[in-house]
This record gives structure tokens, sequence and C-alpha cells, in this order.
């Protein structure tokens, strides 16, 4: 009698391994912090939605579908905040697992797989936002999975209907990976057909291209039918339409910016786009210093990738061997994709966080090929070549390890530094906070709490909705960030919200004088000086608390 095999692959054992030590460690600082920004905001609009709230009557700056999954979650464990950290993790968690897949697919080595993944585990995305991450690295495992040997159709499919998620949960995503998708499908297809004349594979860049076309209109209609069901059809697809001249308008603006320092479209755009200079690297010192190379780094690594795959694509074309350039493509994506989101628009840790899952693969595809390059023993200018982007590529992820684990702007355990006190409050917030943190939101939650009723519409500036989660409390606005650049480009919202409150008649109204752009212009207080001025002349009474003003109508 033949002995049933039931040991595990060696992969799937490193990717359990993976999953052990991400649960094990984000355990130890998972509730630390209360995060009322961003975070908030998530919890906020999924808590709204669950009460009833019209998605119609909500501004959602993401796919409505991340929403509608928190609102779910909602819907079947209770509103609990753990809920909404847990969900972050999650994402994170699985992210790590798709680096060390799409590593270990890329370059063969599951050991320096597994260090992609420790890298990725240790200084994960910033929780909030760990969606970007993971939905590039969603489309990255599918793709270089498709390029993988014998393209199959399923993985074709697989492909589109990642892509078709993608969509609905970031838009913009969706749009930059079609690219890649559409031509590694005509790189594999043509390379395949180049070497064989098979009737199947002269027939297989149509059926490649149909099965991704079929993936991905199956998730799509799953989507439409939900939105049909839940009555937000007009915002499921009004945000497809929208993306794509919002997209191109923010690249123009950065890239304008990046190149003359000015930008016409949107005169608060340079407080938004400030980064350190490249001379900062050798003279800003300490942090400055770390967060210039940071930024600097990655651009000149896929400056140098994209050399790379010029030079083979100009021998591969002669020998018709195209598809091989295909998962240096999807690595370059996995990068591309979220490269202008810190470097053109927000230059600071936590888009840096949210880029290096992608930016960790095409590090590690790179590194692998330059490796191969100096054990070939090629010319010597390739060889210092090699040498040189091994040890760019060895800093900058030294130099990220090194200081995402004492930045608390990522998703890493420096979030838990000095939290020791605890907060609790409604909706199951019960967190670990610093003694300043927790002076504050005692006066938030308690001031709220005294002054208005569970489930009554409060308002709270410029962006702080977790403060109306924490106190089981509405947003009036429908807006739940604000900033100076709101003058520019949405000049109504000021006489709407001025509108709103008057006929509103909120109990309480939060202020807090947060330089939310990093300037004096972008504090609500200078900016929204009409609305302060009418809350002034609506309160019956005011409370200042540290930077925080709260107005009791």
């Amino acid at each position: 009698m033949q002995r049933v095999k039931t040991a595990l692959s060696p992969g799937t054992l490193y990717g359990l391994v993976v999953v052990v030590l991400s649960v094990g460690y984000y355990a130890l600082y998972l509730n630390s912090g209360f995060n009322f920004s961003d975070a908030g905001n998530y919890a906020q609009i999924c808590y709204e939605l669950l009460l009833g709230r019209d998605p119609n009557d909500l501004v959602i700056g993401y796919g409505i579908l991340w929403f509608k999954i928190g609102e779910f979650l909602f819907h079947v464990f209770g509103v609990t905040y753990s809920l909404i950290k847990l969900l972050f993790f999650f994402c994170i968690v699985i992210t790590n697992v798709l680096v060390f897949y799409t590593v270990s697919l890329a370059t063969g080595s599951r050991l320096l797989a597994f260090g992609a993944a420790l890298t990725a585990m240790l200084v994960p995305a910033f929780p909030a936002t760990s969606f970007y991450a993971l939905c590039v690295m969603l489309n990255v495992a599918a793709q270089m999975r498709l390029v993988q040997g014998v393209p199959r159709m399923w993985q074709a499919a697989l492909a589109g209907a990642v892509l078709s998620f993608t969509f609905q949960i970031r838009p913009d995503f969706g749009y930059v990976f079609a690219v890649p998708l559409i031509a590694v499908i005509a790189l594999v297809s043509f390379g395949a057909g180049g070497r064989s004349e098979s009737p199947r594979r002269l027939h297989l860049p149509r059926s490649l291209g149909l099965s991704a076309v079929s993936g991905f209109l199956s998730v799509l209609m799953l989507g439409l039918l939900a939105s049909a069901a839940g009555g937000y059809t007009g915002i499921f697809l009004q945000q497809f339409l929208d993306y794509p001249a919002m997209m191109a308008e923010y690249f123009l603006d950065g890239m304008r910016y990046l190149v003359t320092g000015s930008t016409p479209s949107n005169e608060s755009a340079a407080a938004l786009l400030l980064r350190p200079s490249v001379s900062d690297i050798f003279s800003g010192g300490g942090q400055v210093s770390q967060l210039a190379l940071l930024i600097y780094l990655p651009v000149l690594v896929a400056v140098m990738f994209v050399f790379v795959i010029l030079q083979r694509a100009r021998l591969l074309f002669k020998d018709r061997e195209v598809d091989a350039l295909a998962p240096s493509l999807v690595a370059l994506s996995a990068a591309a994709a979220t490269l202008p989101h810190y470097f053109l628009y927000r230059p600071d840790m936590s888009h840096i966080a949210n880029f290096m899952p992608g930016y960790i693969v095409l590090s590690a595809v790179f590194a692998t090929q330059m490796y191969g390059s100096i054990r070939s023993h090629g010319p010597a200018w390739k060889q210092l070549f090699a040498g040189a982007v091994l040890f760019v590529l060895i800093i900058n992820v030294g130099l990220y390890l090194w200081t995402g684990l004492h930045s608390p702007a990522t998703g890493s355990i420096a979030v838990a530094a000095e939290r020791t006190e605890i907060f609790s409050a409604e909706n199951g917030v019960n967190v670990h906070v610093t003694s300043a943190e927790k002076s504050d939101l005692t006066f938030l939650r308690d001031v709220i709490i005294q002054n208005s009723k569970k489930g009554a519409a409060i308002v709270c500036v410029p962006y702080c909705p977790g403060v109306a989660f924490m106190t089981a409390r509405r947003m009036l606005l429908p807006n739940f960030y604000v900033d100076d650049t709101y003058l520019v480009k949405q000049p109504s919202w000021l006489p709407n919200a001025i509108d709103l409150t008057r006929n509103g008649k909120p109990a309480v109204v939060i202020v807090i004088d947060w330089a939310i752009n990093g300037t004096e212009l972008s504090r609500f207080a200078n900016w929204a000086a009409p609305y302060i001025s009418l809350v002034e002349d609506l309160s019956r009474t005011k409370v200042v608390h540290g930077s925080i003003t709260a107005y009791m109508l």
C-alpha cells in the first residue's frame, strides 16, 4: 500500500512562516494608537453607511467597494474599532505573502523571496491605506504568474479578475495596471508565436485576451449587481469615469512643479508637493538626509532598471524572445504604480511605506539580474554597473528598514513607542495612547458626549472623523477631509458648509488647529475664516484645550 504524501511543499511552508511571523509581530502593537484621521475616516464612512446614510450624500475618495467591505464587517461582527485594525493588518499580511510568492516566481529563490517578505513585514504599509499595497501586489502576483512558462487561459482570466477588483477599490490603480497586463499578454503571445507555428500558438493572443476580458467582466458584473442592489450604481460608475481626468491633472501638476516649481492649476499644490532637495542628501543631516535618500534612491534604481530593460529588449527582439521581457515589465509596474504618490504628491514616510512592497519586488528582481551579470564574467563596465546597482539596492533597503522601524508614520512597531496609557470610548475604541494623546482624546470624548445626543450630527474639521466614530455620532458635512486646496478646486465648499451648519445646527463643532499641509495658510482658521466667524456667532460657549477648540451651538 503506497503512503499518501501529506508534506507541504517548501514554498507553502515558507508562506506559512511569513503568515505566522507577521501575525505574531503585528499582535505586539495591533492595539497601539487611535488614528482619528485616516483610520477614523474609513471607520466613520463604514459606520454611517451601516446606519443607512445614502452613499450619494458622502464624498468618497476611493472606490466604494473598499468601504462596503467595512460596512459588511460591521453588519456581521458589530461596530468596533478593533475590527478596522484587523482588516488593515489582514491586508498587510496578505501583501507580505504576495511579496514572497511574486519574488519566488520571478527569481526562483525562496530564500531571497523570504528576505523580501520579511522586509515588507517589518516595515509594512501605513495601515489605514494598506489596500494600496494590496492592490499593487494582487496585480503584480497575478501578472507575474501569467508570464512564467507557458501562459494559461485561467491565468489570464485571474489577472483580468484581479484588475476588475482593483478598479472597484482604487480606480487609478486599475487604469495603471491595465497597461502592463495588455503589454505582457502581447509579449508572451508574440514570443510564443515566434517560436512555434502550431494552431494553438497562433491563436494564443486572442485566447489570452478574451480570457482576461472575461475575468474582468465577470467581477465587474458582480460589482454592478451589488451597486444596483445597494442604490449606488451612479457612484460606482462615476468613479470609473472621473479618475482619468483627475489622474492626468495631478500628474501634470506634479511634473510642472518638479520642473518649474509652479503649478498654475492649483495655487496650493506647492504646499502639497514640498520635498527635500537632492542636495539635502549630503547637507540635510540626520532625518532630513535619510528621508531625501529614501525619496531619490528608488527613482535612481527605476531609471537604471529601465536602462537594463531597454538593453535587453534590443537583443531579445532580434531573437524573437520578447516574452522574456515580460517579468521585468511586471516588476517595473510594481514600483511605478505607486512611485508618483510619494514622489510627486506626498513625499513622507507614510507614502514611501505604501510604495515599498512593490519596490521590494523590483529590487529583488533587479538584484538577481545583477548578481547573474557579475557571475557571468562579462565586460568590465557591466561588472561595475552591476556592482553599483547591488550597492544602491542594499543601501536603499537597509536604510528603509532602519528609518521605518523608528517611524510611527509607517505600519511598523514604532507606532507603539510611548503609547502606554489606555483610552476607551464608544464603538469599541480601547487603545494604548501617549499621555498627550489621552488628554486630547479624553477632552474630545467628554465634551461631545456631554453636549450632544448619541447619533447626533457634529462637525469636526479639518480631518478628524474618528472623533465622531469614538463618540457614536455622525458627521454633518459630507466630506470628512478639507484643506486650503478646496478654495481653488471646490470654491463652493465654503458657502455650502456655512449653509449646512446654519441649517443643520450641530450641537458641537470641533476645530483642530492643524497645519494640515505644513503651511500657515492650511490651518483651518486661516483659510476658512468665514466659517469660523459663523460658528463664533452661533455658539453659546466654547472651550479651548491646547490646539483644539470646541464650540457648543
